[in-house]
């Protein structure tokens, strides 16, 4: 029986070396990634490379006594150097589109990490991956039509090639088996399949694989949603007056060197008054993680004609400056997207000692609101499953005083700064949640492709019935809001 080693250290190198096997990344809008010139030399090149390095002595050392699958090995090679390519195209651009320099970079990264471990262990890895996908699929439909398990329609769409390789390759292993009902032929997970399918999946849990997975996804959403500004002001109609009460709630003065986090397409940095608010001389850094939405901040800053902000791509957990480099930290809507136990650190590192840190983001509500459970009762039923809420990255109340405490930081205050929410478009709100700030992100991750999609589908369409029979005031929610600063000791 084959049985995939335990994987973790080799997977938690594969994230080091920055190379991504994530097929939801690759394909996450269905568009092309590559010119037709460029896919055909990309192509050639992971088809050349699989060639020299699937040797027989690492045939044997993955496979031992199992028949190699003929195209896996150049299949794998092109799919990760595609996938790598087009992260590297989110983190730079925040586009979709891959050049040739990216795919340099990405066959570069292959390569090293072929080098230093093997090829063999690279496609142990994507084995994992891929097989992962695949039976979580069936685990969650029951079972496949065969046509569209080969075709990938189901739960790899984004795939230009045949899954038939590797349906017979797990037959072949005992994880599924294909069996015929009135003339049609269906894939099912077999009981082997499912202990492979779990312990899969606490492989790529422990390694910390399920968390990057999301991170890639939330980063590409945000990067994709173009509609971002126009609909969130819609959505949160009082926000534009909230950022500027917390501008003046975390004591921005003129001529402080400002640090915001998760800045977007710049609402607190330009309309929230952020960057007036430090004139004659001083300066504004926004950071933020997705590049699509630094492009549009700069769009901005360029139309406003505003000189004193400097807009810089990263991340909450690992800031790029010195120490005590900042008279002041903040952001707004951000917080919640992070790791708490490495951006408050973070944070508190970079601000100087007797500087602020502050932050106003969303709480965690109480959902059981009568049109909301009817709007989102296919979440709830997700949920249900586990006897237990639907999961978000929403925080708790006393979380974030708690880690600034454990930060070190002091005088720290709260302010309550509800959020009105307007339920009002259907596929406006449904797009704006789901698709673009990935409110339930972690309940819909674990679903495949099309299951996802349906889900999508039948928010919109359950909207649209929920507006009909309840009137725009009863469709108005209110999340609990907490603004909150604290102070770096001076000693």
């Amino acid at each position: 029986m084959f049985i995939f080693p335990n994987l973790s250290n080799e997977l938690h190198a594969m994230q080091k070396a920055g190379i991504v096997i994530s097929p939801w990344l690759a394909g996450l809008s269905g568009e092309g990634r590559l010119d037709a010139a460029l896919y055909h030399t990309m192509s050639t090149r992971t088809r050349e490379f699989a060639h020299v390095h699937w040797t027989e002595e690492e045939r044997v050392r993955v496979l031992h006594h199992l028949p190699s699958p003929d195209r896996i090995p150049q299949i794998a090679a092109h799919e990760i150097v595609a996938s790598t390519a087009v992260c590297l195209a989110h983190e730079r651009t925040g586009q979709v589109d891959v050049d040739e320099s990216l795919v340099d970079e990405a066959m570069n990264r292959v390569n090293q990490f072929v080098t230093e471990s093997s090829f063999g262990t690279l496609l142990q890895l994507y084995m994992l991956v891929t097989s992962w996908e695949n039976q979580n699929a069936l685990r969650h439909f029951g079972e496949i039509p065969e046509r569209e398990y080969v075709l990938g329609s189901w739960h790899r769409p984004w795939v230009d090639y045949s899954l038939g390789e590797e349906l017979m390759f797990a037959a072949l292993l005992g994880n599924v088996e294909i069996i015929e009902r009135n003339h049609h032929r269906f894939v099912r997970l077999t009981e082997e399949g499912r202990l492979a399918l779990e312990r899969a999946s606490a492989m790529l849990e422990q390694a910390g694989y399920f968390k990057q997975r999301l991170q890639f996804l939330r980063i590409s959403q945000f990067n994709l949603y173009d509609a971002y500004g126009q609909v969130t002001d819609e959505i949160w109609p009082d926000t534009p007056q909230q950022r500027k009460d917390f501008v003046r709630f975390v004591g921005v003065k003129p001529g402080m060197r400002v640090l915001e986090l998760g800045c977007a397409n710049g609402p607190l940095t330009f309309e929230g008054g952020l960057a007036e608010a430090v004139k004659p001389d001083g300066q504004v850094i926004a950071v933020d993680p997705s590049s699509g939405m630094l492009a549009r901040a700069r769009t901005k800053q360029q139309s406003l004609q505003i000189d004193r902000v400097e807009f810089v791509h990263g991340r909450a957990e690992s800031l790029l400056f010195d120490p005590g480099s900042f008279d002041l930290v903040l952001g707004t809507g951000f917080l919640h997207f992070t790791d708490l136990k490495q951006s408050i650190p973070e944070m508190t590192r970079v601000v100087r000692p007797g500087g602020m840190i502050g932050s106003w983001h969303p709480l965690k509500a109480n959902l059981n609101v009568p049109f909301f459970r009817e709007w989102f009762a296919p979440l709830f039923a997700l949920a249900a499953k586990r006897a237990e809420p639907p999961r978000d990255y929403l925080l708790d109340s006393e979380v974030v005083r708690s880690e600034m405490a454990a930060a070190g930081l002091v005088h720290i205050e709260e302010r309550s700064m509800p959020i009105t929410t307007l339920f009002h478009d259907p596929v406006k709100v449904v797009n704006h949640f789901i698709r673009g700030v990935g409110w339930f992100s972690e309940e819909l991750a674990p679903l495949p492709w099309k299951a996802r999609e349906d889900l999508i589908d039948d928010l919109i369409e359950r909207g649209t019935f929920v507006c009909e029979r309840f009137t725009p005031e009863e469709r108005i929610f209110r999340f609990p809001g907490q603004a909150i600063r604290a102070k770096r000791p001076v000693n």
